[in-house]
C-alpha cells in the first residue's frame, strides 16, 4: 500500500515540475511541434519514472560502483503492525493504529483515490460510449480520402480518430468548407486523438491534481495551434482564415474527447496565428528544461539511508565503499511474516504479555510503542521502546517481543533482508471496576477554577503552625489524596512530612476542599490519585 501512495505523490509532483516549466518557458512559444511532443513526454515520464527503483544521489555521487547501484529504494513510511492492546481483566483485543505512519489511514488514503480512480474511468468510459453510439447511429461516406459522418443539422464540425463529424448541410453549402476539413484532416494525419486518450487517462491517474486537468486543456490547445498553423500553409491568406475561426467561435463545442473545430479559445488562436519564432531565445530555454529533467529525477529518487550518507563521506575521503550486511529497511518487496499470519502474532502477544502489577496497582495505563529488527535469518534483534508509559509495561513488551519465534525474513530483488518494525501496545485498565484508581487519564481532575485557583486556596487557608515557627521548622510536606468519581476529595495521607503541626496543618486543608471536577477515562469519571507538595518558609 505504502508503495501506491509514494508512487502518486512522485509522479504529481514530476507532472507539476513539467507543467510549470512549460507554462513559464514554451507556452507562447511558436514552436507548435515541440510543445506537442514536450507534454507527451511529461506525462510519460511522470507516470513511468516513479515506478523505477533508482537513487539520484547513488547514481550522480563520486565513486559509485555497481554493488551501491543495486541498492534498493526504500520507502518513505515506516511500517507499523497492528496495534495490540492488552487489558487489566484478561481480555485482549485488537484495534486499528491512527497515528502518523500508520496503516489505517495509509489504507483510508488509498481507497479514497481508487475511489475517484474508478468514478473518473466511468466518466470517460461514458464518453466513449456517447460517441460510440453515433457511430452505430450513423452511416460512413468516404469523400476525398476522409471517413465522413454526417450529423443533425446545428452540430459542429469535430475528428476523432479517422473520422469527421460534420452537418450535411454545412458541408455541401458553406463556401470556407475546404478549410474546416483541412483542419481536421491535419488532426487526423497527426493523430492528435492518441494524445488526447493519453491526457484522459493522466486525469483518471491523477484525478486529485489540477494541473493534470491544466495539461489535459493546453494539449488541447496546442493541437489546435498546430492545426491552424499548417491549414495555413496550404491557405495562405490569413485573414480571410481568422474571419473563419471568428464565424465559428460561437458554435457549442461537442464531445471533449474530440476535436472541434470552434473550440473555444479564439483569443489564443488568433495570437498564436501571428507569432513569429526566435531561435536563439528558444534555444536558451531548452537549457531549462535540463534542469527540469534533473528535479523530476531528484524528486523520484529514493530516499537516502544514513548508511549511504556516510558512504558518500569515505568515498570523498578516497575510501572504498561496498555495500554491507548492516543495512536496515522499512519496507521491503516481500515483507517479514510471522509464522501464520498477523493473526497468530496478535494471538500469541495477548497470551504472553502480562499486565504488570506495578501498573495495576498505580492504575498506569498506555501505549508502548516497541521497535524491533527481523533479521536476515528470521530472528528478533535490536529490540528498543520508542515510547514508554512506565509501570513495568515497558519491560514486559520487550520481553515478550525479544521472545517471539523467528518470522520468515523480508526479501528485496529476491536476497533476505533486515526490516524494521514498529509495534504499538496498548495496556488497558479496566475502568468499570468501583475501586480502580488511577494516577493518569485522558482528561485529569481539575480544580474550580484551574490551578491558580488552587493554589490561591492553599495560600488562603493553611496557615503556619506556630510550634514550626517557634521550633523554626520549615520544608515541603507531601500529600496524596484520591479525587472521586463525583469530584469529592477522599482518603488523604501524609507521604512525607516535616512536624511540629505542618503535616496536620496540610491534611486539614486538603481534605476541606471544595469538590473538583472529576477525570474521565473512555468518557466516563474514575477515581484519580493525585500528590500534593505544600512548601512552608518560614520569612
Amino acid at each position: 500500500m505504502s508503495s501506491i501512495l509514494l508512487y502518486i505523490v512522485q509522479s504529481s509532483i514530476s507532472l507539476v515540475i513539467f507543467y510549470i516549466c512549460y507554462e513559464i518557458l514554451f507556452k507562447r512559444e511558436a514552436y507548435l511541434g515541440f510543445n506537442r511532443y514536450y507534454l507527451l513526454l511529461a506525462i510519460f515520464i511522470s507516470s513511468a519514472l516513479p515506478l523505477i527503483d533508482f537513487n539520484f544521489y547513488q547514481i550522480f555521487s563520486n565513486g559509485t560502483d555497481g554493488a551501491v547501484l543495486a541498492a534498493p529504494v526504500y520507502s518513505v513510511v515506516e511500517y507499523s503492525l497492528t496495534e495490540v492492546t492488552i487489558y487489566s481483566n484478561g481480555i485482549q483485543s485488537t484495534d486499528s493504529v491512527l497515528y502518523d505512519n500508520g496503516l489505517s489511514l495509509l489504507q483510508i488514503i488509498i481507497l479514497i483515490y481508487f475511489a475517484g480512480v474508478i468514478i473518473k474511468a466511468s466518466h470517460f468510459g461514458w464518453r466513449l460510449f456517447q460517441l460510440s453510439r453515433i457511430f452505430k447511429q450513423s452511416k460512413v461516406h468516404e469523400l476525398n480520402g476522409l471517413h465522413f459522418i454526417f450529423t443533425e443539422p446545428g452540430t459542429p464540425v469535430f475528428s476523432f480518430f479517422n473520422y469527421v463529424f460534420i452537418d450535411k448541410e454545412m458541408y455541401n453549402n458553406y463556401t470556407e468548407i475546404e478549410k474546416i476539413i483541412e483542419h481536421e484532416r491535419i488532426h487526423i494525419n497527426q493523430k492528435h486523438s492518441v494524445d488526447l486518450i493519453i491526457s484522459e487517462l493522466l486525469t483518471i491517474i491523477q484525478w486529485f491534481n489540477p494541473l493534470a486537468y491544466m495539461l489535459k486543456k493546453t494539449m488541447k490547445e496546442n493541437h489546435e495551434f498546430i492545426a491552424d498553423n499548417d491549414v495555413l500553409s496550404t491557405y495562405p491568406d490569413s485573414s480571410a482564415y481568422r474571419k473563419l475561426l471568428i464565424e465559428n467561435s460561437s458554435i457549442i463545442k461537442t464531445n471533449i474527447l474530440a476535436h472541434n473545430f470552434s473550440y473555444s479559445l479564439l483569443k489564443r488562436r488568433l495570437f498564436m496565428i501571428k507569432k513569429t519564432k526566435n531561435p536563439l531565445l528558444f534555444s536558451l530555454k531548452l537549457v531549462w528544461v535540463v534542469l527540469a529533467l534533473n528535479m523530476v529525477f531528484f524528486a523520484c529518487s529514493g530516499p537516502i539511508q544514513k548508511e549511504d550518507a556516510q558512504a558518500s563521506g569515505q568515498a570523498e575521503t578516497g575510501n572504498e565503499i561496498n555495500a554491507d550486511d548492516s543495512d536496515v529497511f522499512m519496507v521491503v518487496e516481500q515483507m517479514p511474516e510471522f509464522d501464520g499470519g498477523m493473526d497468530a502474532l496478535i494471538k500469541y502477544l495477548s497470551e504472553n504479555i502480562k499486565y504488570p502489577a506495578e501498573a495495576m496497582d498505580k492504575g498506569i495505563q498506555g501505549k508502548v510503542f516497541v521497535g524491533f529488527v527481523i533479521d536476515k535469518d528470521g530472528s528478533i534483534e535490536d529490540v528498543k521502546i520508542l515510547k514508554e508509559v512506565g509501570g513495568g509495561c515497558d519491560e514486559e513488551a520487550i520481553r515478550v517481543v525479544s521472545n517471539m519465534p523467528n518470522w520468515k525474513p523480508g526479501t528485496q530483488r529476491g536476497e533476505a533482508v533486515k526490516v524494521s518494525y514498529t509495534l504499538p501496545i496498548n495496556f488497558v485498565l479496566d475502568v468499570h471496576k468501583a475501586d480502580s484508581v488511577f494516577t493518569v487519564v485522558e482528561h485529569m481532575p481539575e480544580f474550580p477554577g484551574g490551578r491558580k485557583k488552587l493554589l490561591s486556596y492553599l495560600g488562603s487557608n493553611i496557615t503556619y503552625p506556630e510550634a514550626a515557627k517557634k521550633d523554626k521548622v520549615s520544608g515541603r510536606v507531601f500529600i496524596t489524596f484520591v479525587i472521586e468519581k463525583d469530584g469529592s476529595v477522599n482518603d488523604v495521607k501524609l507521604l512525607r512530612g516535616i512536624g511540629s503541626g505542618c503535616d496536620v496543618e496540610a491534611i486539614r486543608v486538603v481534605s476541606s476542599m471544595p469538590n473538583w471536577k472529576p477525570g474521565l477515562a473512555d468518557g466516563k469519571p474514575v477515581r484519580v490519585q493525585y500528590n500534593l507538595p505544600i512548601k512552608f518558609q518560614l520569612q
